[in-house]
């Protein structure tokens, strides 16, 4: 059973003729005929009966004839729900790493919402590795990660360049490198790809890896920092606010200190209208 044949019932019991159905759905007599004894073979019972080139339905055609009727008005109502139209509605899932998600998509997500109140409009916070998982299993519809990703099912969009600082608990003093070295290194996760950076630019310069420990959240990590236990490294958006004599920030070397942020979808994702508007909201045009 399929939509053209209940389409095929629905013309036949709505004509009662086989030749005038066939002339409705531009359809040759034959095929007509052929989809409704299908049906009829489907179902095991007849849905018409025939006399004198005549048809009417059954007592089953007549009782299956609403239900075809709720079929096919929820399948055309399918079809219009996931076409891209100008009002996006339906659900979107987005990803986004810790330090975009804090202080970048707010405003993004508040608007968007505003706008497009329909959209049932969701947040995956996690980091970089595991939102390109997420997106490889068709868990999320599109994720804010740290970049390049160059992976062969993976389109990317450029967003922004975020800048990397060393972050430390506040002084007067001169900063010297060898004063921090002996200090953790502080994240609010695993495999955080601002803290390979740092690790990176250590080696380069013959310096040895500094003890990482991961302590639940941004907001643990940057009190901690305050308070001396340890530093860490993050995009210098996430901290300005905090300035004022708790933290001393100090920029990355030029090599190691800008870090991309691009926007990643799947290649073979549909675009629906809810994820084109929230890229336009995001200020992604290159689409």
């Amino acid at each position: 059973m399929d939509i053209k044949s209940l389409e095929v019932f629905k013309a036949v019991a709505i004509e009662q003729s086989i030749t005038k159905a066939a002339e409705k759905l531009n359809y040759v007599q034959s095929n007509v005929t052929a989809r409704i004894q299908r049906l009829e073979q489907e179902l095991g019972v007849p849905l018409l009966y025939r006399y004198h080139k005549k048809i009417s339905l059954t007592p089953a055609g007549r009782e299956l004839l609403p239900y075809v009727n709720k079929l096919l008005f929820d399948f055309e109502e399918a079809i219009e729900a996931v076409k891209l139209s100008s009002t996006p509605r339906g659900s979107l899932h987005i990803g986004a790493m810790e330090s975009t998600a804090t202080t970048r998509l707010p405003i993004i997500f508040s608007q968007y919402h505003k706008e497009f109140p329909k959209v049932e409009l969701s947040l995956y916070m996690a980091p970089t590795v595991d939102q390109v998982n997420a997106i490889l299993n068709y868990k999320i519809d599109g994720a804010f990660v740290d970049g390049p990703i160059l992976h062969p099912e993976i389109i990317e969009y450029p967003v922004l360049d975020e800048s990397l600082v060393l972050i430390t608990s506040y002084s007067t003093e001169t900063f010297h490198i060898e004063s921090i070295l002996h200090e953790p290194l502080l994240s609010s996760f695993a495999h955080c790809t601002y803290l390979g950076i740092w690790q990176k630019w250590l080696a380069d310069n013959d310096f040895a890896p500094m003890r990482v420990m991961e302590y639940g959240t941004l907001e643990g990590v940057l009190k901690c920092v305050e308070n001396g236990l340890g530093v860490t490294v993050l995009p210098i958006s996430m901290v300005e606010s905090r300035m004022q004599d708790k933290l001393n920030c100090h920029p990355l070397p030029d090599t190691h200190r800008t870090v991309p942020t691009v926007f990643i979808m799947r290649r073979d994702s549909y675009m629906t209208s809810a994820l084109s508007k929230f890229m336009e909201f995001a200020g992604i045009t290159n689409l």
